[in-house]
C-alpha cells in the first residue's frame, strides 16, 4: 500500500442516508414518522424540531407539507434535529444520539460520539473511548442496554466496554438521565440505551457498502506495529409482503493497529532516608519506574440480524440478533526498574514537598536492592458476545400489550505473559527525573541491548498483571408491560408490568511460572533475538531494549505456555448468581395545570435481589515449627434484598417553544459483581495480612432531584439548563482493617490488615449542565450551512474515598470531573459537510492497576475533524459518498498523577489516527 489507499468494502447501517433524510422548510415542520417508542431514539424520518411533545411516550408525527421554499436537510444538521425531537419529546430527562451521528462518519469507539452529549464522559483505553461516565459518576454506576434489554459484560464487574458493538451496526442511542417506572432498574448516574435498526422502519430496499482505510501515525515507530488498516462493513435491508415483514442483515469488520508508548513511576513509599538534606528521615521515594512501547492488532468483527413483522395495525413481532468478537493481540517491550527504596546508593535527588521526582541509584545489597529487567510482554484478550430477543406488541383498542423475552452471553480469554532479563554479573546505576507534561528522562549505564550481558531469567503469567483468567457472563430476561389510555383529565393512561431476570456470571483466574536459577543463566540464543528496539519521536533518548521473539524463548527454555488455577488462584476465582424480581405501576398524565399544558407520569418500581455468592478461603498459616501450612475451604454465602423506588416526571409547556421539567426519583446500582466474590484469602507466614470479596454488599442507593429549562426557538437550535442533585445512601469503597494472628515464636500476637470492599458512607452529588445548538441559516448564500453545538457540565461532590495506601489521605469522588465541555463547529450544504470536534475534561481521579493505588488522570482537550461529501441524485456517481476523518489532531497525552500535579505517574501517548474511504448506497 506504497503511496496509495487500498479500499476494502464494507457497509454502515448508519449510514442509511436515505432512511435518516427528512425533509424542513423555513416555514414550519414537514417531517413525517410511524409511531416510536419514546424509550427508543427519534428515527431519522421524525427529525424536524417543529413537534408538540407528544402525550404520555409517544412521539407525535406531523404531515409532510408543500412548499415552495423547501430544501433538504441531511447528515450531521439532519442528526442534530432528530436529537432536538428525542430530547423534547421524551418523557423524562434524556439525551438522544441519532443514526447520523454516530454511524456517518463513525468515532473510533461509540464511546466517544456518547461523550460528546452533556454530562457524559469517557476514559481513554489504547486512545479510545471504552467506558461511559455521566454526571460525575463512573461505569459502575451506568447501566447499559441492548434494545432496552439489560446485557452482559466481560469485564469483572458489570461495566460495558463500548467496543464490543461497531458503531456500524448501531441505529442510535438514548441516554436516561432521570428513570420512569416501567424503566429497567441498575442505574443511579444515567442508563444508556444502544438500539439497532427496524427494518419498516426505513423507506425501501438498502444496500449500502463502505471502505475505510486507518492509518496511524504512531504506529511506524512501535516495532510490533503496522500502520496501516481498515473497516469494512456490509448491510441489506428490504419490505416484503406489501411492506408487513421487513429484514435486516449487516456485518462490520475492522482491524487497526495498537500502537502506544508510556512510562510509569511507580507508587510511592517512605524511604526512611533524608535524600535531600533538610533533617527529614521520611522522604517518599518512587518504588520503581518503566518505559514501554505496545504495538499490536485490535481487531473486531460484528453481526447483525432483524427481523420485523407488522401483519396489522394492531399486531408486530421484532426479533434481533447481535454478534460481536472482539481481540486485542499485543506485544509490549521496554526496561523495568524496581525495588528502588532499599539496598540502593542514592544521590542528586530531586525532591519536592517530600516526594522524590528524581535521582539516581545503584544496587549496593545484591540481591536485595534495585532490580533492572528488561520486558518482552504479551497480552490478549478475546471476547465473544452474543445477544437477542424477540418482542411482541398487541394494540388492541385503548391498549398497548408488549412481551419481551432477552438473552445474551459472553465468554472471555485473557492472558499477561512477561518473559523478564536482568543484568547478568553487574550492578547497574539507574537515574529518572520527571517532567509533568512531557516524558520523564530516565537512564542506565548498561547497554540493554547486549544478549550476552542481559539474560532471560524468568517468564511469569502472574496474577498482578491479570493473569489468564476465563470469564463467562450469561443473562436471561423476561418482561410484561401493559398500557391503558384513560384519557380522562390529568390521568392519560395506566402503565403495569413485571421483569425477571437470571444472570450467572464466573471468573476463573490461572496463572504460570518459569524461573532461571542465576547459576544456570545463558546468553539469549541468536535464533530468539529481534532487531533490538529504539524508542523514537517525543520518547527518544529513553534507553535502547533487546526485543525478544517471546513464544519461541518460553517454549525452548520453559515448555508449553498451559496456565493453571494454583492453590492461591482459587481465592481470585469465583462465581455469582443473581436473579431479579421486578414488579412497577405507573400512571402517565396529561392535563393543564394554572392554564399551562403539561404531561408526565408517576410510579413506583419494587424489585427483590437474591444473590449466591461462591469462592474459597484460602488459608496460608505459619506453625510454631516454622512450617507453612495452606488450606483451602470452598465458601457459599446467600443474600437478598428489596427496593422500593417511586419516581415523578413532569413536563410543563410554557409556549409552544418553552418547557420545564421536574423530576424526583430513588435509584439503585446493583455492586459490581466481581465485589461479590466470596473469595478469601489469610496469611500469617510474616505480619498478616488478607483480602477478600463481600457478598453481602448493599446496592449502591440515591434519592435523585431534576430540573431543566429547555428552550427550542427554532427546527435547528436549542438551549437547554439542567440542574440535578443526587443523595447518595452509600458508596461502595475498599477498606482497610486490622485482624492478628498468633505469633509463631511466641510473644504478643502479630497485626496485619485485611481489604475488601464495604458499603461506605455517601454524600452529595449536584451539578448543573448547558446545552446550545445553533444551525446559522440567518447568514447569506453559502455561509448558512455553518453551525454549532455546544455544552458544559459543572458537577461536585462531598463523597469521599479514603486512599489507603499511601500518604494522599482522603480524595474525591473517583470518576468526578468538576468541568467537561464539547464544542463543535460544522459546515453542512449541498453535500458538503466537515466538522472540528473539540472534548475537554478536567482532572478526576482514578485507579490503574500498574501502580496498585488510586492517581489522579490529568486535563484532556481531545479535537477531532471529519468531512465527506455525497454526491447528490442527479449527479452520475448518486449513491457515492466520500469521507476523511483524523482523530486526535493535536496528539494530547494521557497523563496521571499522584495527588501534587508535580508528582508523575503515566505519560503516555497514543497518536493520531486517519480514516479515508467511500460508501455507496444501492
Amino acid at each position: 500500500m506504497r503511496n496509495r489507499f487500498m479500499l476494502l468494502t464494507a457497509v454502515s447501517l448508519l449510514s442509511l442516508e436515505g432512511a435518516a433524510t427528512a425533509q424542513s422548510n423555513r416555514g414550519g415542520s414537514t417531517s413525517a414518522s410511524p409511531t416510536a417508542d419514546a424509550a427508543s431514539p427519534v428515527p431519522a424520518e421524525a427529525a424536524s424540531t417543529d413537534i408538540v411533545p407528544a402525550t404520555g411516550s409517544t412521539p407525535t408525527s406531523v404531515a409532510p407539507q408543500a412548499t415552495t421554499d423547501e430544501i433538504v436537510v441531511t447528515g450531521y444538521r439532519q442528526s442534530l434535529r432528530t436529537a432536538i425531537a428525542g430530547k423534547r419529546n421524551a418523557d423524562r430527562v434524556q439525551e438522544v444520539l441519532s443514526a447520523e451521528d454516530i454511524g456517518k462518519l463513525p468515532e473510533a469507539s461509540i464511546a466517544e460520539s456518547l461523550a460528546r452529549l452533556p454530562g457524559l464522559t469517557t476514559n481513554r483505553d489504547r486512545g479510545n473511548g471504552t467506558q461511559i461516565g455521566i454526571r460525575g459518576l463512573g461505569p459502575n454506576l451506568v447501566s447499559t442496554l441492548l434494545n432496552g434489554r439489560e446485557i452482559v459484560s466481560a469485564e469483572g464487574s458489570r461495566n460495558v466496554r463500548y467496543e464490543q458493538y461497531p458503531a456500524e451496526l448501531i441505529n442510535g442511542a438514548s441516554v436516561f438521565k432521570s428513570p420512569t417506572a416501567a424503566q429497567v432498574e441498575g442505574a443511579i448516574a444515567g442508563q444508556i440505551d444502544l438500539r439497532t435498526i427496524r427494518p419498516l422502519d426505513v423507506s425501501g430496499t438498502k444496500i449500502v457498502l463502505n471502505a475505510r482505510a486507518i492509518y496511524s501515525d504512531l504506529a511506524g515507530d512501535v516495532q510490533d506495529s503496522k500502520p496501516w488498516g481498515y473497516i469494512a462493513s456490509a448491510s441489506y435491508i428490504g419490505q416484503f409482503l406489501d411492506n408487513t415483514l421487513g429484514i435486516a442483515v449487516g456485518y462490520s469488520g475492522r482491524r487497526q493497529s495498537v500502537a502506544t508508548v508510556r512510562t510509569n513511576v511507580f507508587r510511592y513509599t517512605n524511604s526512611f532516608a533524608d535524600l535531600n538534606g533538610d533533617g527529614q528521615t521520611n522522604d517518599q521515594i518512587p518504588y520503581g519506574f518503566e518505559a514501554l512501547s505496545r504495538g499490536g492488532d485490535d481487531i473486531r468483527h460484528g453481526a447483525l440480524a432483524a427481523l420485523q413483522w407488522r401483519p396489522s395495525s394492531v399486531f408486530e413481532v421484532n426479533g434481533d440478533f447481535f454478534y460481536s468478537r472482539v481481540k486485542f493481540d499485543e506485544t509490549q517491550r521496554g526496561v523495568r526498574v524496581e525495588n528502588l527504596p532499599f539496598g540502593n546508593t542514592l544521590t542528586n535527588a530531586t525532591v519536592q514537598n517530600g516526594y522524590v521526582t528524581g535521582i539516581t541509584a545503584t544496587n549496593a545489597n545484591q540481591p536485595y536492592g534495585q532490580v533492572v529487567r528488561g520486558v518482552n510482554e504479551l497480552f490478549f484478550f478475546k471476547d465473544d458476545l452474543y445477544a437477542g430477543g424477540l418482542n411482541a406488541k398487541w394494540s388492541p383498542e385503548g391498549w398497548e400489550i408488549v412481551g419481551d423475552v432477552g438473552y445474551s452471553k459472553t465468554h472471555r480469554e485473557q492472558q499477561f505473559l512477561t518473559l523478564r532479563t536482568e543484568p547478568f554479573g553487574i550492578a547497574p546505576t539507574t537515574s529518572f527525573q520527571t517532567r509533568p507534561g512531557k516524558v520523564p528522562t530516565i537512564g542506565v549505564n548498561v547497554d540493554l541491548t547486549d544478549p550476552t550481558l542481559n539474560r532471560i531469567a524468568d517468564f511469569q503469567i502472574p496474577t498482578n498483571g491479570g493473569g489468564a483468567p476465563l470469564i463467562n457472563d450469561e443473562l436471561w430476561s423476561g418482561s410484561f408491560d401493559a398500557r391503558r389510555e384513560i384519557g380522562q383529565g390529568p390521568l392519560a393512561a395506566l402503565r403495569f408490568g413485571g421483569r425477571y431476570t437470571d444472570r450467572s456470571k464466573d471468573y476463573t483466574q490461572r496463572t504460570q511460572f518459569g524461573f532461571v536459577d542465576p547459576a544456570a543463566r545463558a546468553p539469549v540464543p541468536a535464533n530468539l533475538l529481534n532487531t533490538p528496539y529504539s524508542f523514537s519521536g517525543a520518547f527518544a533518548g529513553l534507553p535502547s531494549v533487546q526485543s525478544i521473539d517471546i513464544l519461541a524463548a518460553v517454549n525452548q527454555l520453559f515448555g508449553q505456555i498451559n496456565p493453571t488455577t494454583s492453590e492461591f488462584d482459587r481465592q481470585a476465582s469465583w462465581k455469582v448468581g443473581e436473579k431479579t424480581y421486578a414488579g412497577y405501576a405507573q400512571v402517565d398524565l396529561d392535563g393543564n395545570i394554572f392554564g399551562m399544558p403539561f404531561t408526565g407520569n408517576l410510579g413506583l418500581r419494587v424489585i427483590r435481589t437474591e444473590t449466591l455468592s461462591q469462592g474459597t478461603q484460602v488459608n496460608q498459616v505459619q506453625q510454631p515449627n516454622g512450617a507453612i501450612v495452606t488450606t483451602a475451604t470452598p465458601l457459599s454465602v446467600a443474600n437478598e434484598f428489596t427496593d422500593w423506588l417511586p419516581n415523578l416526571n413532569l413536563t410543563f409547556k410554557a409556549t409552544d417553544k418553552l418547557q420545564f421539567r421536574l423530576g424526583a426519583s430513588q435509584a439503585v446500582s446493583r455492586p459490581p459483581l466481581d465485589d461479590l466474590s466470596a473469595g478469601v484469602s489469610i496469611f500469617t507466614s510474616g505480619p498478616p495480612s488478607g483480602q477478600g470479596g463481600n457478598p453481602l454488599l448493599e446496592p449502591f442507593r440515591a434519592k435523585q432531584l431534576d430540573a431543566t429549562v429547555e428552550w427550542y426557538f427554532d427546527r435547528d437550535s436549542a438551549l437547554t439548563v439542567s440542574g440535578f442533585y443526587k443523595k447518595l445512601g452509600t458508596y461502595i469503597v475498599p477498606q482497610l482493617t486490622t485482624i492478628f494472628a498468633p505469633n509463631p515464636a511466641g510473644g504478643p500476637d502479630l497485626e496485619g490488615t485485611f481489604r475488601q470492599p464495604v458499603n461506605g458512607q455517601g454524600g452529595e452529588i449536584k451539578g448543573v449542565e448547558v446545552l446550545f445548538q445553533k444551525a446559522f441559516t440567518f447568514l447569506p448564500g453559502v455561509l448558512n450551512g455553518f453551525g454549532v453545538y455546544l455544552n458544559y457540565s459543572y458537577t461536585d461532590s462531598n463523597i469521599t474515598v479514603d486512599e489507603n495506601d499511601n500518604a494522599i489521605g482522603t480524595i474525591q469522588l473517583p470518576g468526578l470531573s468538576k468541568h467537561v465541555g464539547n464544542a463543535t463547529l460544522y459546515y453542512s450544504k449541498a453535500g458538503f459537510e466537515a466538522r472540528v470536534a473539540y472534548r475537554y475534561r478536567s482532572s478526576y481521579a482514578t485507579e490503574l492497576g500498574d501502580t496498585d493505588r488510586i492517581l489522579y488522570t490529568a486535563p484532556e482537550g481531545v479535537m477531532d475533524f471529519q468531512t465527506s461529501y455525497d454526491f447528490g441524485k442527479d449527479s452520475k456517481l448518486a449513491g457515492l459518498k466520500l469521507l476523511f476523518q483524523a482523530n486526535n489532531l493535536t496528539d494530547e497525552p494521557f497523563e496521571t498523577y499522584y495527588g501534587d500535579r508535580s508528582l508523575q505517574g503515566r505519560y503516555e501517548k497514543f497518536g493520531r489516527r486517519f480514516l479515508i474511504g467511500a460508501g455507496f448506497e444501492f
